[in-house]
């Protein structure tokens, strides 16, 4: 499976199409015969919804790193898949930064 028709479908498991019916129609059928099938219209509808920003971390004093990455492809998965266990969106120098403070 190609790494965004898994990115498709970690978008639709956490509902980010949820308030776009015409994304989240065209999000299945990417999810359904690939991503790579999508005309490049259908893939524009798309386009917002496959880059995301990093949510940053705070330092243990309370400052935030401030981070301003644009996750997309398979860091944008890795992402998604570490959501659950960070409660956030981290790029590897965010996961990083929160392992050097917190672990």
């Amino acid at each position: 499976m190609a790494t965004e028709d898994e990115v498709l479908k970690k978008l639709r498991e956490r509902d980010a199409f949820a308030e776009n019916d015409k994304a989240d129609g065209i999000a299945q059928r990417g999810i359904d015969k690939g991503y790579a099938t999508l005309s490049p219209a259908q893939q524009h509808v798309l386009e917002p919804y496959m880059s995301l920003p990093c949510d940053g971390v705070e330092d243990p004093g309370g400052h935030p790193n401030d981070c301003s990455k644009q996750l997309q492809g398979a860091e944008l998965l890795q992402a998604l898949d570490d959501e659950g266990y960070y409660d956030a969106l981290l790029c590897e120098d965010c996961r990083s930064d929160y392992y050097d403070w917190y672990e």
